[in-house]
């Protein structure tokens, strides 16, 4: 159905951060331009003189709520730079004045002597140990673990791949942005921070607060990382008793968001018999995870280790490398779709290997029976091999190899609807059915959905429904958008609320409700009668393993290639989906279609790029390559639903699964149309 939460935002009525209004100070950061060196000095009396204010890590320290962060009890994580900077713009120090180009030109005051040490700007050098990012721990390899199911087959056919999958990261067209102030004993934090709510336990560590979440211009994981900006806001505030504001500009969030996507390399070696079953898969995976100790991208993996594929011995090995570069957070996946990708190029490698067609060794390894039980994992439900002869089905494509385009074809699964909670509060307000929630919009149509189910629950037209968003001490148990999580847990905690509010009004006033009335003394008395009438729920889903739903997708990707300049035309992506019980059909494709056309993006376009001297050389959008529509393929998206028996509606998640199998879709129709292997993405042919 249309869309009830985007007329505010076509006409640009709707409120962002940056429209809100304000009065009081404004900050501005001061960043390394170096990527590694010892701070010796901090000079700051020209800004004192000149009216503004100052805080460092040296007033993060002084404040006695405030601990450390610490690794091996030795190395101290402040969130502005202690002592040492190691990226190009970490922030060293906020400087405060009444308006923000003052606070610029105020943070250009400050002095900072360094002592540049040598950058470590891959993950080949990092293993070398020759430069450390975090000396106390006396090496670039900061974690690692292992997982293994299994054994590996000693005596089968195997091949070995290494594989690299490039540094990335969502770039929400509206970028992050803080309001700090304090009120009575607490700081009020007014942000586009992402799971507002559940951030705020982070924020009470270091002073007591309430977080008011605003709508987001995006965010897909990459808001998460605004808490580091919240908390220096928040501390800053509350030191020096005022108000104060920042918004970050597009270079200040390529440099340092602290919010990329991986950056992966593998080497991975499979064994499988004659007939093309795969036996065994054995990753070694190095995560750069840039100027940190700790990232969990590639962990997220573990809960589809083998993909949408039956295969028991599994070993995957997992080293975090220290660089000194913007760190990771999170981004669209949050660390799946480099695994899937890299699974797809295994599963045509074997294909190769052995001769036969890449859809029968897809066929012959599928998971055939649902629920599964992997060692790692309990699936769901699905239908592969549904999805793939639906595929193969389409001849009008597959003849496009006839006239020079290449196509290619991708299957996936992704482990969505992690196991949590979701609260929301409906109030009956002036005729309407108000639904609380306490995160804000992203994008997704979250909102939208809510309004949809409330209608649909409790028979009323969604008119006759509203969205209000909650403070952090007011909302109810609250993570909000994240791991592709809520289609399951608006449904569940909409469908509770709705029943909880029905069973209230009923034991109060009696009566039996029908098609949005309560029937009592033989009149209809609709339920948006009940003015005043409020209830809260909290729906809680706790599964077998980490996550509760499964959704599937087999993709062909159509391509051409220009062998002379090297230029890749995506033409076409057709995408067959299981998303479980839709809420919302076109929710869903639109959604589908967001996550494929970044699967495309990182296949052919998108790269954060440094230098050998640990210099960011893309510093603005058109460096770091984000398409325009011009340069997305058409796409084409159908549902073939197999609900899930383990939530509410039947639905799963899906926000996520559509990257990582676009982007092997792709890569695979690139190689179809070159007749040569593809090893890493951003795929450039010279």
């Amino acid at each position: 159905m249309r869309r009830v939460d985007v007329e505010d935002l076509i006409l640009g009525k709707a409120q962002f951060l940056d429209d809100l209004p304000y009065k009081g100070y404004y900050g501005a950061f001061v960043r390394s331009p170096y990527p590694h060196a010892l701070i010796k000095r901090i000079d700051y009396k020209s800004v004192l003189e000149k009216g503004g204010l100052i805080f460092t890590a040296e007033d993060v320290l002084k404040i006695p709520s405030f601990k450390p962060s610490e690794n091996e009890g030795t190395v101290v994580l402040t969130p502005l730079a202690y002592k040492k900077v190691r990226y190009v713009g970490e922030p060293v120090a906020l400087v405060i004045a009444e308006d923000p180009y003052k606070a610029v030109d105020l943070a250009e005051e400050v002095s900072i002597d360094y002592e540049p040490l040598k950058p470590v700007t891959s993950i080949d050098e990092a293993l070398k140990n020759e430069s450390l990012v975090f000396e106390e721990v006396k090496s670039n390899v900061v974690y690692t673990k292992t997982y293994e199911y299994g054994e590996m087959p000693s005596n089968d056919k195997q091949i070995e791949l290494s594989l690299y999958w490039s540094r990335s990261s969502g770039n929400p067209i509206e970028t992050f942005g803080v309001i700090a102030y304090p009120e009575g004993d607490e700081v009020v934090i007014i942000s586009n921070i992402q799971a507002p709510q559940f951030q705020s336990q982070e924020l009470s560590k270091y002073f007591k607060v309430k977080v008011i979440p605003v709508r987001h211009g995006g965010s897909f994981g990459a808001k998460f990382s605004v808490i580091k900006y919240a908390i220096i806001l928040g501390l800053a505030s509350r030191k020096f008793n005022i108000p104060i504001k920042w918004v970050e500009t597009r270079n200040e969030h390529l440099q340092a968001s602290n919010s990329s996507g991986p950056e992966r390399k593998f080497k991975i070696r499979a064994y499988f018999k004659s007939d093309g079953t795969v036996t065994g898969l054995d990753f070694k995976v190095w995560e750069d995870i840039g100027a940190s100790l700790f990232n969990g991208q590639p962990f997220k993996p573990v809960g589809i280790l083998a993909g949408p594929y039956k295969i028991k011995n599994i070993r995957y090995d997992v080293s975090l490398v220290a660089t000194n570069k913007n760190p990771p957070g999170a981004f669209r996946g949050a660390g799946t779709p480099p695994h899937t990708w890299a699974l797809e190029r295994v599963m045509d490698s074997i294909a190769d290997e052995l001769g036969i067609d890449k859809s029968e060794i897809r066929r012959k390894n599928f998971i055939d029976s649902f629920p599964y039980d992997a060692p790692y994992a309990l699936y769901d439900s699905g239908n592969p091999q549904q999805l793939l002869d639906l595929a193969l089905s389409r001849k009008d494509i597959w003849d496009l190899r006839n006239k020079g385009y290449g196509v290619g074809l991708a299957c996936s699964t992704d482990p969505s609807t992690p196991s949590g909670q979701e609260g929301v509060k409906l109030s009956i307000r002036n005729g309407k059915v108000v639904i609380g929630i306490g995160y804000g919009p992203e994008g997704q149509g979250n909102e939208h959905t809510a309004r949809l189910l409330v209608s649909k629950l409790l028979s009323i037209p969604i008119e006759k429904t509203e969205v209000e968003l909650l403070d952090s001490t007011s909302s109810p148990t609250s993570f909000g958008p994240g791991g592709s999580r809520m289609a399951v847990f608006m449904a569940g905690a909409i469908k509770g609320a709705t029943e909880e509010l029905i069973a209230n009004i009923r034991r109060k006033y009696g009566g039996d409700f029908k098609d949005g009335y309560f029937i009592i003394n033989d009149k209809l008395v609709p339920i948006t009668s009940f003015e005043g009438e409020e209830v809260r729920y909290v729906y809680s889903q706790q599964g077998k393993t980490r996550f509760n739903a499964y959704p599937f997708a087999c993709d062909i990707a159509v391509v051409k290639v220009d062998e002379e300049t090297g230029l890749i035309k995506p033409i076409k992506l057709v995408v067959y989906l299981d998303p479980g019980t839709p809420i919302d059909e076109e929710v869903v494709k639109e959604q589908v279609i967001g996550g494929s056309a970044i699967g495309v993006s990182l296949a052919l376009y998108e790269q954060y790029v440094y230098n050998s001297d640990g210099q960011l050389l893309t510093n603005s959008l058109s460096d770091y390559n984000i398409p325009t529509a011009v340069e997305m393929p058409e796409f084409e998206v159908h549902l073939v639903p197999t609900p899930s028996p383990y939530t509410p509606l039947g639905a799963k998640g899906i926000g996520e699964i559509p990257v990582g199998v676009a982007a092997a879709a792709v890569t695979r129709a690139v190689e179809d149309a070159i007749k040569r292997k593809i090893y890493s993405v951003p795929i450039k042919l010279f």
